[in-house]
């Protein structure tokens, strides 16, 4: 009866890149043989030789010690004066232009965080519109505008969100 061992070897080409080789080897299968723990022994010693390696030391994530907590994506306390306009599930804004009363009206939905924050930078980037036609629903987190202005803030927060 034979038994197939496996062999582990590292190669160094010129540019330093690791290859693994895999030799096969035929032996008679003998009761005091220890064979099966030798190669064990060296596959596991070629493995860590291969993670020993400078180069295999790359690392694509920083340590955790090297981050400060601000660098964090929500490390930020939220609600306080930051804002999200959350898009719909087929990745729309949620604007849309209502008509009430012989009136329209622009609505922004979906708003996560200050609502009233939101207005001021919409009242800042959109100088045109007059501030008094712009009120926060706080009880629905949603923004009221009157007229059709949907094109003018989608414009403005589609460069945003």
């Amino acid at each position: 009866m034979l038994r197939q061992s496996l062999n582990l070897r590292t190669v160094f080409n010129t540019k330093n890149i690791v290859r693994l080789h895999s030799t096969t080897t035929s032996k008679p299968l003998a009761s005091d043989d220890h064979s099966a723990a030798a190669n064990i022994d060296a596959v596991e010693h070629a493995s860590k030789d291969l993670f020993s390696d400078p180069i295999s030391e790359f690392k694509v994530f920083p340590k955790i010690e090297d981050i400060s907590p601000s660098e964090l994506v929500g490390g930020t306390k939220f609600g306080k004066k930051n804002y999200l306009v959350e898009r719909s599930s087929t990745g729309n804004l949620p604007v849309y232009t209502e008509y009430k009363s012989m009136k329209c009206y622009t609505e922004i939905r979906k708003i996560r965080g200050n609502p009233i924050q939101l207005r001021d930078d919409l009242q800042e980037r959109l100088p045109h519109i007059p501030k008094k036609q712009f009120k926060v629903i706080l009880q629905s987190n949603k923004i009221l505008i009157e007229g059709n202005y949907a094109t003018d803030i989608k414009s403005v927060l589609s460069t945003t969100f």
